[in-house]
């Protein structure tokens, strides 16, 4: 009796340590996992902004996922000196048939923001003008309209616009983007 039980427990501990994930595509079962996680760059407000954003995203299912990205100003040409945005966004062209479709495609992205600036405050005394320049910190949340391509070899280009509404200090900040990453 012991040996069965031991030989019970052995075959689940395999089965359990072994499994794949089996997803359907054009009616076939395939046990492939497919990559779920993104790493991207915004080469839009790298180049043009001098405000470098890295992304991480992770795919959680063929029509959501989540992510976060982290930019930082290198100038005062972009709006904000450090960006941290968390994001999940919802996509509208990807299914579970088509794996090249998964995670990719039009999608609505809803984001919150806390961020870092320089704001500039003017005083007029005795007849002249005096300037402070402080750093606030801010937060809030906005939305996003982009679009994701993905290649067959996983390799990401996605293009969204938007922005958010600064909850701390009133105003907002951007949410724009020309990204490339790879997903693995």
């Amino acid at each position: 009796m012991k040996k069965h039980l031991l030989l019970i427990f052995a075959l689940f501990v395999s089965l359990s340590m072994f499994s794949q994930r089996t997803y359907r595509a054009f009616g076939w079962k395939l046990t492939k996992d497919i990559p779920k996680n993104e790493l991207k760059i915004n080469l839009g407000t790298s180049i043009f902004a001098s405000f470098p954003e890295i992304a991480y995203e992770r795919i959680i299912n063929s029509d959501l996922s989540a992510g976060a990205s982290l930019g930082v100003s290198l100038d005062d040409i972009y709006a904000t000196d450090l960006l941290f945005t968390p994001y999940v966004r919802w996509f509208f062209g990807g299914n579970q048939e088509n794996l090249q479709k998964y995670g990719a495609g039009f999608f609505i992205e809803a984001n919150g923001g806390i961020f870092t600036k320089e704001k500039e405050t003017i005083y007029y005394e005795n007849e002249t003008f005096a300037a402070v320049y402080d750093n606030v910190t801010g937060a809030g949340v906005g939305l996003a309209l982009g679009w994701k391509y993905l290649s067959g070899n996983n390799w990401v280009g996605e293009i969204y616009a938007g922005g958010g509404r600064d909850f701390v200090n009133g105003g907002g900040y951007p949410r724009l983007g020309i990204t490339i990453g790879k997903r693995f």
